[in-house]
């Protein structure tokens, strides 16, 4: 909890940098079909990497003092995270991605390797460096990327934050002896071994405004209130319903909802803690759909969507760190095509990853 007021109050002293989002004078019909270079320009990708290294290096500490010696490193921090973001747009494996950059001059270029060899050739980076130094960056600067591209949507207005909806959905570990990873089990389902992401959604927009990973035994009423409140606590948002499931029907949650965002709190209550005569109330059945789980299905919805088209229970690694990043990198690419469309002024296609993208 502490290291995530930490982040808060670190963006807090220091925004995201106001960029240029007028709009782009585009195609008013059919595909988009955006080139890498393109995605990265329209959502200046390099001066929200930026700050996102430098938020990172504000608020974490390093493991161990450097000392002295070493190779310096050839390529940029920079470089690995804008690579790590086409990465997961473009859903290309490591060895895909290197041979991608490798042979694209122009996309070597915009994602910031500069030195050229001997013979003329931009010189890039091999698989097994780009998998160390990735795995180097940590957590924080794909998380920070994330909360600047929320706040550039923000900013256009496509994120209104009027109405939220927190939940949770679980993913599979890849690996039966994931540290990282934990079992949840529930009465009349299979266990489940992996990871729960708990995320804040818009409702109004249907994207993502915060998102955290846990083992899957993390209750979510242990997490609910608090992404709720870092959600509204770093964009500023006037938040006037909360929508949640009977998970969050906890006081620390109705606390936070109501006495300090000033919001309604439309949680879902388990009618089986109040008899099955309950059951036999129409008008109570009526009205308790309406109100809550009309505006709820919105987050099942999305969570299936990015399952479907942005592969999010598709990875292949393991421990906490690797799957955080995955996690907070789907969710990147889910922005990512979302600022692209509203650059455009092509709305409709927020949540169209393949008519956004080239050659998905």
């Amino acid at each position: 909890m502490k290291s995530i007021i930490a982040w808060v109050q670190a963006v807090i002293v220091k925004p995201v940098p106001e960029l240029d989002l007028s709009p782009i004078q585009g195609k008013p019909h059919g595909k988009l079909r955006l080139s890498p270079e393109q995605v990265l320009a329209v959502i200046h990708a390099s001066a929200l990497a930026d700050w996102a290294l430098e938020m990172s290096r504000r608020v974490g500490r390093p493991r161990l003092p450097r000392g002295r010696g070493g190779r310096p490193a050839l390529y940029a921090a920079r470089s690995i995270l804008l690579m790590a973001v086409v990465q997961s747009l473009w859903r290309k494996s490591y060895e895909q991605m290197v041979d991608w950059v490798a042979t694209n001059e122009s996309l070597a270029l915009a994602l910031g390797f500069t030195r050229r060899t001997a013979a003329g050739r931009v010189q890039t980076i091999s698989k097994g460096q780009y998998w160390e130094r990735r795995a180097a960056l940590g957590i924080l600067p794909f998380l920070f990327f994330f909360l600047a591209l929320v706040a550039q949507l923000v900013r256009l207005g496509a994120i209104a934050g009027k109405e939220l909806i927190v939940d949770s959905t679980l993913i599979a570990a890849w690996r039966k002896a994931d540290p990282g990873a934990a079992w949840q089990r529930y009465a009349g389902k299979a266990a489940l071994f992996g990871y729960k992401v708990h995320t804040v959604l818009c409702r109004q927009a249907d994207l993502p405004v915060f998102v955290l990973v846990t083992p899957a035994n993390v209750h979510d009423a242990l997490v609910g209130w608090l992404i709720v409140l870092v959600s509204v606590l770093l964009y500023g948002l006037r938040v006037l319903v909360v929508y949640a499931d009977a998970a969050y029907f906890d006081r620390r949650f109705l606390r936070v909802v109501f006495e300090m965002l000033g919001a309604h709190a439309a949680v879902d209550y388990n009618v089986r803690r109040a008899g099955k005569r309950k059951l036999a109330q129409p008008f109570f059945l009526r009205q308790w759909r309406r109100l809550v789980l009309g505006p709820r299905s919105a987050i099942e919805r999305h969570f299936a969507w990015l399952k479907r088209y942005f592969g999010l229970t598709t990875f292949q690694c393991f421990t906490f760190q690797r799957v955080c990043q995955f996690v907070l990198l789907t969710y990147i690419a889910v922005l990512a095509v979302a600022l692209a469309a509203q650059r455009y002024e092509r709305p409709e296609l927020v949540r169209s990853r393949s008519m956004v993208l080239a050659h998905v």
